[in-house]
């Protein structure tokens, strides 16, 4: 855990006990959100790479960030009668009826940000699935703040949110809020990026900069907005620090120009491990009953350690 965070999830366990491989096969289904996404790409091939050491395979499809084609997958998934399913909820509550479908049918599910913000939340999703895997929205907004503390001390921010109903992007803007109003600075307002990419990032930060002449700093939900709201301040010539967050190849080079005071890497990895081997456990019947939510702590990228970060597709290879 970060030095100092002490919020909601600093006493969550980060990782579950590691199943014996046993003898056949598995099939896991995979819902990628959108698999053009480096990050949650690299998610998927780690989910690949961890079924691969227990001799199980994946069908892994991708849900386009369109919760109508997320049930649409995880109904077909089902129909191929897969021994798990592993996805991230973009609109949990639209999920239900088939999440309960899965559960009829046998069929464990493990979630990605099922829910957040109290270990104890009680939601209409949450009996059908089996466990879950927290991103650790809480401690990247704690780090995103405490990087922008220490290079604009009393800033007065706004946020780029997602233009996409992602209730875990949503919670992240308000754990972003939280922690700059704890640390004294102003939150002047939100804009959201309704392409999730660096164009939208660069729109998003427009309406900021147009309505915020006095605004010193950004925060973004990933690193491709943070990059567009980079673009955005140099057109506009205003000098604004910028923070992003995922740590992925754009976001880790616009730290290196300084483009970017910092970043926080997510650990799609840890992620696809974790899921992989929770999935895998309730199928072979292991290490029952599992955590009902672990957490993958996130790392701040500055200059000062931008050079030793590994990289995830050298942490997708080490997988065995």
């Amino acid at each position: 855990m970060p030095n100092g965070y002490v919020g909601v999830e600093a006493s969550l366990p980060t990782a579950y006990k590691s199943p014996a491989k046993k003898a056949g096969s598995c099939t896991i289904g995979f819902q990628n959100p959108i698999a053009g996404n480096e990050t949650l790409h690299t998610l998927q091939l780690a989910v690949v790479a961890q079924a691969k050491v227990y001799g199980c395979k994946v069908i892994a499809l991708d849900d386009r960030t369109t919760p109508d084609k997320q049930v649409s997958n995880m109904q077909q998934l089902i129909a191929q009668k897969v021994n798990a399913i592993i996805f991230y909820p973009l609109d949990p509550k639209a999920t239900v009826p088939v999440l309960k479908q899965a559960k009829s049918k046998g069929i464990p599910v493990v979630a990605i940000d099922g829910t957040f913000g109290s270990r104890t939340a009680k939601a209409p999703y949450l009996p059908y699935i089996a466990t879950q895997v927290w991103q650790g929205r809480d401690i990247q907004a704690y780090l995103q703040i405490k990087a922008l503390a220490a290079a604009a001390p009393r800033a007065k921010v706004g946020l780029i949110g997602i233009g996409f109903p992602v209730p875990a992007l949503k919670y992240l803007n308000q754990r972003e809020a939280f922690w700059a109003k704890k640390a004294g600075m102003s939150i002047l307002g939100t804009q959201d990026n309704p392409s999730d990419d660096v164009t939208g990032g660069e729109k998003a930060a427009n309406g900021l900069v147009q309505r915020y002449s006095d605004m010193t700093a950004v925060v973004g939900y990933n690193d491709p907005s943070a990059v567009g709201a980079s673009i955005a301040a140099r057109s506009a010539g205003r000098k604004i620090t910028i923070v992003g967050l995922n740590g992925d190849s754009a976001g880790l080079q616009a730290v290196k120009s300084g483009k970017l005071v910092a970043t926080v890497r997510v650990d799609p990895v840890g992620w696809g491990i974790e899921t992989t081997k929770a999935a895998y456990s309730l199928i072979t019947k292991q290490n029952l009953p599992l955590p009902k939510i672990l957490v993958r702590p996130a790392e701040l990228v500055t200059k000062a350690n931008v050079g030793k970060v590994a990289s995830w597709k050298a942490q997708v290879a080490a997988i065995d």
